[in-house]
């Protein structure tokens, strides 16, 4: 293969080369190998900040301080209550969402365009995009360390109203809240990217069935993703603007912290399997290809897989088992909870079957996947003792549900993982690991896990969550043995970053493009590591029974230049420049009232931030617009901009229907509030009630309007996306020119209904100190407004292209129109949804 030919034809490969592997290259990339290296590295670095957090309260609960302070020795203090209380929040939130998550992710992002036949994710500017937002939206949970009074503190769940302005009165409890909003936003990116990947970019002949079992680990993930990611963003979001609005969403009398508890574990349950998912799936990949055996009844595995993903969403009520909800409720959850039992021991047996009589030679990934299965097993029995409401009853405060969940989290998702990250480590670096400190880090993290957790089992009579405890109740042993087992465990991965930090330059080259002569997807059949094009020829699935992955030799891939953006970089620094800026202007008020100088500061700013943004947002539009994105696809798959469900469509579907998911929750606890206003279960409450109040005829008549007004924008939307498919370049302007007018009356009509509420002091903006359901209806209508400029600004921007353009039916033009098709769409049910719930319930 000459270079003239193949790689080189325009003689350009070795300069675009260097643009890829250039810091600016690295800064601005939207390749998705270098993007889910960053994820992994960016994870791995949370993981050691979380780690040393956990060392911290190891040391902490080694010995009973309590008995050090009462007889003051050595004033008995090494962490305070508060302290440890915002080590244990930032700890757990960190753990599950800035590190298993993205790590997961970050495997997924690099391989998926590999394993499918890819020449990169379908979206490439907004997986960079949802890089970023991961990575400042971290930064922005640990600022919280050095604001006054400290980081959230609350426990990782944040239970209200503990998480609420009146007992939580931090500036780190709302960097918090915020950097979770952007967290999720980030995930919901990525999982609509991954999803629409998956669907749309495979190689020619390759069947969903057919793809690798990570593969399909990470699209399950991704799937579930995308459909709790935006509860936990829009509760999160309602949290923030209640702390910074003195809004009372969650500390109302009718029902607002069991309203908190159920909407967080609908997320907080089917999490700890998303986590748990890519390192099962990785776990038989490798097994696989290192055994060189087929995964043991892989469609079975996929099934499970997928059982596990829907039964994750409805057995999050196991805890609330201490609630006091119905008891019918109690009973059918704790069913549900054991038949989740049922796949999950699918996936066991499985990898043990895979494992069992193969032709490996317990390789270092082996070995990672053997300590794995057994820590699924011990996590899994200690489960489904907890699914009994009478255990739970016992055991639900305690350790013993500490060692269950960290067993799942750290001896299963992060021994699998780390497993993965020594078998592709020779795929991203093109150098192979050394296999004796390989063995040497197992032989310290496998012991070390059982011994930091095993002994929890015993202490299920010790409160969670408790900086200190009093000596002669058995606690101290398993205490002390806990702790050394911390400290082993912790050691091992310093092991593991010497191991490869003397790889990266000591390690022996590979001299074979697939050294473990694996079978699983595309992933091998590129140069180690990749080329920025992954491969030289296209890729397509051929054979008797089309389950053979080659190479195209008729069809070399043509060499585009790498695609560099720093839109998505500016997109996210303005949105944290922003939200840094909200933060020291709340110094300026009460009850921290440094200075009206931090006021002012604050404003800037945030006017900075808002600038940031814009000039990101802008540029995003204006590189559209002259087209300066590539005109190759992404993927090997041409497919008309007007067919069916193309790429497009397809993403804008997805991600649409995250926000719609996002307002259904607001939706939600508006009808909870009201719900919980007449209940018989419920005492006290505010006059009048809820239920009973009705917004003035003005008001309610501007509101008609609008509802009417947006219901029209999306038909003219609609008809000028038909002028656009037919070409007719009059027909497609005028209906859009007359979208735009009645998208700017149904942002006219919402502020004056809005203003007009201003003389009504049970339902004006003041009023949403103490009446919920008024500040509910604020931020859904403040909402759709943001919605509507947006919506408005791509509207103008189909118009000038169809003004400007010869052509109407060309890709951006056409799917402009079809991303503003589906917002205006959104936008016209959130209204009619408003209308329903606030004028006729």
């Amino acid at each position: 293969m000459s270079m003239e030919t193949s790689e080189n034809p325009n003689g350009k490969y070795e300069e675009y080369n260097r643009i890829y592997n250039s810091v600016k290259g690295w800064i601005f990339t939207t390749n998705h190998k270098q993007i889910g290296l960053l994820y992994i590295l960016t994870s791995l670095f949370f993981f050691i900040g979380g780690g040393v957090m956990a060392l911290l309260m190891r040391v902490q609960l080694a010995i009973p301080r309590y008995d050090l302070v009462k007889y003051s020795i050595f004033s008995g203090r090494f962490l305070d209550a508060l302290q440890y209380n915002q080590l244990v929040t930032i700890h757990g939130l960190t753990m599950l969402i800035w590190f298993l998550g993205p790590l997961g992710t970050g495997f997924g992002i690099y391989l998926i365009p590999l394993a499918i036949g890819s020449r990169d994710m379908i979206y490439p500017r907004m997986n960079a995009l949802g890089y970023w937002l991961f990575l400042f939206s971290g930064i922005m949970l640990w600022s919280g360390f050095f604001l006054p009074g400290g980081n959230l503190d609350t426990g990782w769940t944040v239970y209200e109203p503990l998480s609420s302005f009146k007992f939580t009165p931090y500036l780190g409890a709302d960097t918090a809240a915020a950097a979770v909003v952007l967290r999720g936003i980030g995930t919901i990116i990525a999982s609509t990217e991954i999803l629409a990947t998956i669907f749309k970019a495979r190689a020619k002949g390759y069947r969903m069935m057919n793809l690798p079992l990570f593969v399909w680990a990470v699209f399950w993930v991704a799937a579930i993703s995308w459909f709790v990611f935006p509860e936990i963003t829009g509760l999160f979001f309602l949290l923030l603007v209640g702390n910074l609005m003195h809004a009372s969403y969650y500390i109302s009398n009718y029902g607002g912290a069991l309203m908190w508890e159920n909407l967080f574990w609908y997320f907080g349950h089917p999490e700890v399997y998303l986590l748990l998912l890519p390192g099962t799936g990785a776990m038989f990949d490798y097994l696989s290809n290192l055994n060189h055996r087929p995964p043991y009844l892989k469609k079975w595995m996929i099934a499970a897989m997928g059982a596990i993903s829907v039964d994750s969403v409805m057995v999050f009520l196991h805890h609330t088992f201490m609630t006091g909800i119905v008891f019918a409720w109690l009973m059918a959850d704790s069913i549900f909870t054991e038949t989740i039992s049922i796949p999950t021991s699918m996936l066991i047996v499985g990898l043990i079957a895979t494992m069992i009589g193969g032709r490996h030679k317990f390789q270092t990934p082996i070995l990672f996947a053997l300590a794995a299965s057994t820590s699924f097993m011990i996590g899994g029995v200690s489960g489904v003792t907890q699914s009994s409401l009478a255990i739970d009853t016992i055991v639900h405060g305690d350790y013993y549900v500490v060692a269950h969940f960290h067993y799942f989290m750290v001896g299963v998702a992060v021994m699998g993982l780390m497993g993965n990250l020594y078998y592709y480590f020779p795929k991203f670096t093109g150098r192979m690991y050394s296999e004796k400190l390989g063995r040497i880090h197992w032989a310290f993290a496998y012991p070390g896990v059982n011994i930091l957790y095993f002994p929890m089992f015993f202490l299920y009579d010790l409160p969670r969550r408790v900086y200190t405890y009093q000596s002669g109740f058995g606690y101290t042993i398993f205490n002390e043995i806990a702790t050394a087992g911390a400290f082993i465990f912790g050691l091992s991965f310093l092991i593991m970053f010497a191991n490869f930090a003397w790889s990266l330059k000591y390690g022996e080259k590979l001299k074979d493009d697939n050294p473990y002569r694996a079978s699983a997807g595309f992933v091998w059949f590129t140069s180690n590591p990749p080329k920025y094009y992954n491969f030289d020829y296209e890729p397509y699935v051929g054979g008797s029974d089309m389950r053979d992955l080659l190479l195209d030799k008729n069809k070399p891939t043509k060499i585009e230049k790498p695609l560099l953006s720093s839109r998505p970089l500016l997109l996210t620094i303005g949105s944290f420049i922003g939200i840094f800026g909200a933060v020291v202007a709340l110094m300026g008020y009460p009850p921290y009232a440094f200075g009206t100088l931090y006021r002012y500061l604050g404003f800037v700013i945030i006017a900075v931030g808002i600038a940031v943004f814009a000039w990101g947002g802008v540029g995003w539009l204006y590189d559209d617009y002259k087209i300066k994105v590539p005109t190759i696809s992404p993927t090997f798959k041409d497919e008309p901009v007007m067919k069916g469900l193309n790429n497009m469509r397809l993403g804008m579907l997805m991600f649409l229907a995250g926000n719609m998911i996002f307002i259904a929750t607001m939706f939600g606890v508006v009808e909870w509030l009201k719900l919980q206003s007449v209940s018989p279960y419920v005492s006290g409450g505010y006059s009048p009630d809820p239920v009973t109040w009705f917004f003035p005829s003005t008001s309610t008549i501007y509101l008609i309007i609008s509802i009417i007004a947006i219901g029209l924008a999306a038909l003219f939307a609609w008809m000028s996306l038909r002028g656009a498919i037919s070409k007719s370049r009059t027909k497609s302007g005028t209906n859009m020119v007359i979208s735009i007018i009645l998208s700017i009356i149904f942002i006219i009509t919402t502020i004056l209904s809005l203003l007009y509420l201003g003389p009504y002091t049970s339902v004006n903006f003041s009023s949403v100190h103490n009446n919920p359901v008024s500040a509910m209806y604020y931020i859904i209508t403040f909402i759709q407004i943001a919605f509507m400029i947006g919506i408005v600004a791509v509207l103008v921007k189909y118009a000038l292209q169809v003004t400007k353009r010869d052509r109407v039916l060309w890709g951006r033009t056409a799917t402009g129109i079809d991303i503003a098709m589906w917002f205006l769409a959104m936008i016209f049910l959130t209204a009619v949804f408003t209308g329903i719930g606030y004028i006729f319930v």
